[in-house]
């Protein structure tokens, strides 16, 4: 059984062995990631020769052995040749998370189809049932999204991180965290005074219990 979890994948490293189409799509989100990456492959697709001339990525320019054994944290087997890619997944180690291209049942980890809207970010999965039929689903989803859906959790982020900084009872703050992810309130164009005004109320209503 899987479970959907966000990964915190910055300067973790990373080996993936195959330097064709599918590593030129797994590789630049875990880059994007800050992962540091190390490519194993006999010749590179043009978008990972671009990464790895400008230094974004590590190449080691051969193919992996089939007794090899690696000692990254996270292991992606993506070469054309199962039999290589099966020979390495039985090496792997036990701390690691691996990624089998040809093997969806034996992976770890997979990639969903992913939206990414500033800190809102949707991953649709079938669990390798129909990965074209995810991304559409994505497709959808992201029709629905409210258009200023960045600059709304950007104020709620720092309205947020208020709210705990201040002495609130569990209750108030409770109340006010769901009063302003209400639509009424984040389409007001001057829901930052409101907010304000409300915030301070909730601080002088604790101040007169204490």
């Amino acid at each position: 059984m899987r479970i959907p979890v966000l990964l915190e994948i910055a300067n973790k490293t990373v080996i993936a062995v195959g330097g064709g189409v599918v590593a030129a799509r797994r590789v630049p989100p875990l880059l994007d990631a800050g992962a540091d990456i190390t490519l194993i492959a006999p010749a590179l697709h043009p978008v990972l020769q671009q990464l790895y001339e400008s230094g974004q990525i590590q190449w080691q320019a051969r193919e992996a052995y089939v007794n090899e054994q690696f000692n990254s944290r996270l292991l992606l087997l993506m070469t054309e040749k199962e039999e290589l890619n099966q020979a390495l997944y039985e090496k792997k180690q036990p701390h690691q998370l691996v990624y089998l291209a040809n093997d969806a049942q034996k992976s770890d980890l997979h990639f969903p189809a992913v939206l990414q809207k500033g800190q809102l970010t949707i991953a649709v999965s079938t669990n390798g049932a129909s990965p074209i039929y995810a991304k559409r689903l994505r497709n959808k989803l992201a029709d629905q999204l409210p258009a200023d859906i960045e600059g709304d959790l950007d104020f709620l982020d720092q309205a947020r991180k208020r709210i705990i900084a201040h002495p609130l009872k569990p209750k108030q703050r409770k109340q006010l965290l769901e009063q302003i992810t209400t639509e009424e309130f984040l389409r007001q164009e001057n829901r930052q005074n409101q907010f304000d005004k409300l915030l301070e109320i909730l601080k002088e209503e604790t101040s007169n219990y204490q």
